[in-house]
């Protein structure tokens, strides 16, 4: 027993070995594509969940990393290793761009494709942004460009940066940065083969007849499943009909709620109602919380609306301690109002409720006028699960407008985690925004 033991030592010693001396020739003699460096280094600083509300208005949703090849695409999510390094790298490249503007031009759709589908690296956004809204998040200066606004951006190898929208534009740039990452991807993925094809690939964003349904050009079609984490949902401001104190009393002086002094009761459905002077604060059962005011709300009195409207948002995040990061879904400005709305994601997917975004807001002359937020703590398991087929998931969209269809339009379809607040298993499953439906 002693002598197999003895043999046991050895031979790990010997494997610990052999792995420092491997370490010691890859990082010594470099024998790695040019370019694989780049994620190697950046492995020690991948956090999750640690995205600030101000980092993620202009983190992309995902990043795909175009090989210039149809069947070599590869997806990086938030969740993935290295998400963090690829976006740094575009971000600077971005911004070196929208720095100096002068050069850009509009282009074709032909064009903008053709930058797609060669070597580049495409960030994803789920919202449209004027460009000084995009350029504020940056701490720059609006630039001036041929299109007043874009939801996609594209980096060719050589850093030419591309904006799409309703219009495309190109502003020639030079990046080093973009050829490295797109090698470091493709000998990260040798031998993988992509799974999917963006919709004008296979022409599904075309009309095919009399009845048909199209897809915006840039809707990823899956050949394969996705398989993703399964997650479970839970209340944590009422479990089981019980008030958790805890995250109620950090989020009341927030809103500008005293506890000890405020008028507040429960409704019939277990909703909890705070009023104050500025407003009325609700919690239901389920976790939504929502912010009225019935004045002006609740004075922001640091910086712009917009850095306060973060920081707000912040700072109810940081109390409650939710385990899901942020990712912008969609915003608005006028002359005295701004207006934010945001998705949870897990996993590098978003969250969908029904009918409400994972948290709302709403500024008017420097004051918080409305504020919506649902609040519940996100488990992961480990246990993977499929999603449905994506053309079957297509088929039965289609099949549940059979009758009426002329047209149906379809603007976004991805997949995504849905929360009923039932506090059972969620598993992924697909996403489809139908933008019009035109019936015969």
């Amino acid at each position: 027993m002693k002598k197999e033991r003895i043999k046991s030592i050895v031979l790990i010693m010997l494997i610990i070995t052999n792995l420092v001396l491997a370490e010691k020739i890859f990082v010594n003699e470099k024998l790695w594509l040019s370019g694989y460096n780049f994620f190697v280094s950046a492995r020690n600083d991948h956090k999750k969940n640690s995205v600030t509300v101000a980092e993620s208005l202009t983190m992309p949703e995902k990043i795909i990393v175009n090989t210039g090849y149809q069947s070599s695409r590869f997806i990086y999510r938030r969740n993935s290793e290295n998400f963090s390094s690829i976006n740094s790298a575009a971000s600077e490249t971005i911004k070196a761009a929208l720095s100096d503007s002068k050069s850009a031009f509009l282009i074709s759709d032909e064009d903008w494709y053709a930058a797609l589908t060669a070597k580049s690296v495409y960030l994803s956004y789920p919202t449209v942004f004027s460009l000084d809204s995009f350029a504020s998040f940056y701490g720059i200066a609006t630039p001036e460009l041929p299109i007043s606004k874009f939801s996609d951006i594209v980096i060719s190898e050589n850093g030419n940066v591309y904006l799409g929208g309703d219009s495309y534009c190109k502003i020639p740039v030079t990046s080093q940065s973009i050829s490295s990452i797109i090698s470091a991807a493709a000998e990260e993925h040798s031998g993988d083969e992509s799974v999917f094809n963006y919709s004008f690939d296979l022409f599904f964003d075309q009309n095919s007849g009399s009845e048909s349904t199209i897809l915006s050009p840039m809707i990823l079609i899956y050949s394969e499943p996705v398989t993703a984490p399964t997650v479970i949902s839970h209340a944590i401001v009422l479990e089981d009909g019980v008030v958790n104190d805890k995250p109620i009393l950090s989020i009341l002086p927030i809103f500008g709620v005293n506890k000890n002094s405020v008028r507040s009761y429960t409704e019939a459905d277990g909703t909890l109602v705070y009023v104050e002077n500025n407003g009325i604060l609700k919690i239901t059962p389920d976790g939504i919380l929502t912010f009225t005011a019935t004045e002006n709300g609740i004075y922001l009195n640091r910086g712009s609306a917009s850095s306060n409207a973060l920081g707000f948002i912040e700072s109810v995040n940081g109390n409650i301690e939710t385990s899901a990061d942020l990712c912008l879904k969609s915003l608005s400005f006028s002359e005295n109002t701004e207006h934010f709305e945001f998705d949870y994601m897990l996993e590098g997917y978003p969250v969908k409720f029904d009918g409400i975004p994972a948290i709302s807001a709403t500024v008017q002359n420097g004051y918080l006028t409305e504020y919506s937020q649902v609040i519940r703590q996100f488990e992961i398991l480990q246990e993977p699960a499929a999603s449905p087929d994506f053309i079957e998931a297509l088929d039965n969209v289609i099949e549940s407008y059979r009758g009426s269809l002329s047209e149906m339009r379809i603007t976004g379809m991805y997949p995504a985690y849905f929360d009923d607040f039932s506090g059972e298993e969620i598993h992924i499953n697909w996403n489809i925004d139908v933008d019009n439906i035109l019936a015969e």
